[in-house]
């Protein structure tokens, strides 16, 4: 067992300011790392985040585009496809234009407004 006299020594040693702010900033030391990791931690994590929303929406357009080859795969979508993006037609095949009469266009492709001014006026007084 100790001797008393050597238990107080050593308590006042433990006690002491030197000993103390030595402690403190021990503490200091490892709280800054520790909140270091904990920084390191919530980026991997938001990155992590995006990732994941990146690998979805890519597995997203590789479902699509592989929807679009097997469209392409067939005589239908190829012919789909060329129509499209060339407007081209067969032999043979003709264009019909729809013209709506309500919009009547001027030469400078804007809408006239054919009603007269009473026309334009009348739903100010009715419900």
């Amino acid at each position: 067992m100790i001797p008393f006299q050597d238990r107080k020594r050593i308590r006042g040693f433990l006690y002491s300011k030197t000993s103390l702010s030595v402690l403190f900033l021990l503490l200091l030391l490892a709280g800054n790392g520790v909140w270091g990791i904990y920084q390191k931690s919530k980026t991997a994590s938001s990155e992590r985040d995006i990732a994941l929303r990146s690998l979805t929406d890519l597995e997203s357009r590789t479902a699509e585009l592989k929807t679009s080859l097997s469209h392409l795969e067939t005589e239908r979508g190829i012919e789909e496809e060329v129509r499209q993006k060339y407007t081209v037609a067969r032999k043979g095949e003709e264009v019909v234009v729809v013209v709506d009469d309500s919009a009547k266009k001027s030469k400078n492709d804007e809408v006239v407004d054919t009603r007269s001014l009473w026309q334009k006026l009348a739903p100010l007084f009715t419900n």
